[in-house]
């Protein structure tokens, strides 16, 4: 938890706002997170300085944000990294900051600024965010994905795994798409990024090997000095990944890891009662440097139990995967039960609603399009169609609300121009815009309606001229542009979810490691004007139809045959039965 200072942060509301233009006072904007060990130190070490939280007091409007709970405030103001310390004007535009300052660089910086607002508080000129231009556009192509992947390549350390030299941060998307990668061209120089990495990391001080789980980052090339937080969203990728690469090589050390992951997340981040998971532990070096038995002597470091929903989507959709790999259907029952009562908590009938105490923020993209993903996947799991239409219902409240389509591409919240400062300028974050064009491809091919796959080529084509400006972090635009122009791998299962014989075939399509992979489950009652048009049998043994883009083998009644039968069509040697 941040340490108690003498200074009396208010919110970020209009009321605050208002009384900086009434007192004519320049803004402190402080963003930290409960997990941040520097924004503690910027606590303890300067705003608990009297002189310091006196001259704020009478200089300046003082006001907190959690990054976690207001990701809009933080997406326009962060000055690179937490904490951020950044001088506002009244109106909100940003007069200058930085990150953590000690006491006697902040008792100058208190100064210049307010010298600086004295003398041009009349005519500031403050940094302005800059306007995104709406209008670049450009085609989508493969060439795309290489050029990302040739950053990725650039970019990786041959001796300890990931990228560049320190501090060295997750890059998870980066793995996946050389997975991906590899998958399809079995080229084992780009599998070496991802394995080289795993292998290193899961080995690393920046795995837990006394709890579990992963810390955020290693402050040093080597993985050996992490920065001891524990994030929700961070252990979420890293368990999919895991996953996946257990999936792809068969080796058992990434099984295991995962295990530990899950292991972790279940103890210390998750209601277990209830369901859903928490959102951090906080950063205590001291603590994380004891063995298990003698931590479990002392206080954990602080949990910050708050529900985001972007963050649960992504545990759960994690979660399920392992279940099905790992195959513990105890891990699938918390994971669907925690969906149940995410949807329930923070659903508001149209949108999913970020969180903090209670359901708040109720149009940011990233919760929706987050839980419009992990729906899909339910649905993919799962065969019940319930999951798949309340995907829908989020992603078409999301092109109503978010989507330019002007323009292409999606806005991160509803942008309300009266909104205090930059809140009130609209931005398109390439991460969510990548995530939401994965979930429109992956819908176009559930559902065969043609609107979501003209938005995603739009959203696409909107950071074709931009993404190169993001180099290996644009890793997920890369796995959502070749899902856009890639041929799917289609399992359609048909046959009664009552039965364990369609069970079995359901379980095993998911389980198989298989990037472009659509799934779903046919009725033969429900679903028989379906089935007919696609040309199957419709007989009483449920069977899986596998299908490389227009291409499909024969029936599978065996789970087991699902592996071999892809094999044999992606070997070109099975000409089209259906």
């Amino acid at each position: 938890m941040p340490h108690e200072t003498g200074i009396k942060w208010l919110d970020w509301t209009s009321e605050t706002f208002q009384r900086a233009r009434e007192e004519n006072k320049p803004i402190l904007l402080d963003i930290s997170a409960v997990w941040c060990h520097w924004c503690h130190r910027l606590d303890h070490d300067t705003y608990s300085v009297p002189e310091i939280a006196e001259y704020i007091e009478s200089h300046f409007i003082p006001i907190r944000v959690d990054t976690d709970k207001r990701p809009d405030i933080n997406r326009r103001y962060n000055m690179g990294g937490w904490p951020t310390t950044a001088f506002l004007t009244p109106s909100g535009l940003v007069m200058g900051g930085g990150t953590y300052f000690p006491p006697d660089q902040m008792r100058k910086i208190l100064r210049d600024v307010y010298s600086i607002w004295e003398k041009t508080k009349d005519k500031p000129s403050p940094l302005l965010m800059p306007e995104r231009d709406n209008t670049f556009v450009g085609d989508i192509s493969i060439s795309i994905v290489d050029e990302v992947l040739g950053d990725i390549a650039n970019n990786f350390d041959s001796i300890y795994g990931g990228f560049g030299s320190q501090p060295k941060f997750p890059s998870t998307d980066a793995y996946e798409l050389v997975l991906m990668r590899y998958h399809y061209t079995r080229n084992r120089e780009i599998l070496n990024i991802a394995t080289l990495t795993l292998q290193n990391v899961g080995k690393s001080r920046l795995f837990d090997s006394e709890m579990g789980g992963f810390f955020r980052y290693s402050t040093v090339r080597d993985w050996s000095i992490p920065h001891f937080e524990k994030m929700s969203e961070d252990n979420a990728k890293w368990l999919s990944l895991y996953m996946h690469a257990y999936q792809e090589t068969g080796e058992h050390f990434y099984a295991a890891i995962a295990k530990r992951i899950v292991e972790y997340v279940m103890t210390w981040l998750s209601d277990q009662e209830k369901g859903c998971f928490y959102g951090s532990q906080d950063a205590d070096e001291d603590y994380y440097n004891l063995s298990k038995n003698e931590r479990l002597k002392v206080t954990a470091p602080y949990i910050d139990m708050q529900i985001y929903t972007n963050w649960n989507a992504l545990m759960i959709s994690s979660l399920l995967e392992a279940s099905v790999i790992l195959g513990e259907a105890s891990i699938r029952n918390f994971a669907m039960k925690s969906l149940d009562r995410v949807m329930s908590l923070n659903y508001n009938g149209k949108h999913m609603c970020h969180y903090d105490n209670e359901p708040h923020l109720p149009t940011q993209l990233s919760d929706q399009i987050q839980m419009a993903r992990t729906l899909c996947q339910a649905y993919e799991l799962t065969g019940d169609r319930k999951f798949l239409q309340k995907s829908e219902d989020l992603v078409q409240s999301a092109i109503e609300e978010l989507y330019d389509s002007e323009h292409g591409g999606f806005f991160d919240t509803k942008i309300d121009s009266n909104a205090s400062g930059y809140l009130s300028k609209p931005v398109k974050p390439l991460d969510e815009n990548s995530v939401a064009s994965r979930v429109l491809v992956k819908l176009y091919y559930l559902t065969g309606k043609e609107h979501y796959h003209k938005v995603a080529e739009e959203t696409l084509r909107r950071f074709v001229e931009v993404f190169p400006q993001f180099g290996l972090m644009a890793a997920d635009y890369a796995l959502a542009v070749d899902a856009f122009i890639s041929e799917p791998t289609s399992i359609r299962i048909v046959g009664s979810l009552e039965t364990p014989q369609t069970s079995g075939l359901l379980t095993e399509a998911n389980r198989i490691y298989e990037p472009r992979k659509i799934i779903q489950v046919y009725d033969p009652e429900r679903d028989a004007k379906n089935i007919a048009e696609l040309g199957y049998p419709n007989s009483d043994l449920p069977a899986a139809f596998v299908c490389l883009g227009r291409v499909c083998g024969a029936p599978v009644t065996d789970p087991s045959n699902i592996v071999s039968e892809l094999a044999r069509l992606r070997s070109g040697k099975i000409r089209n039965r259906f």
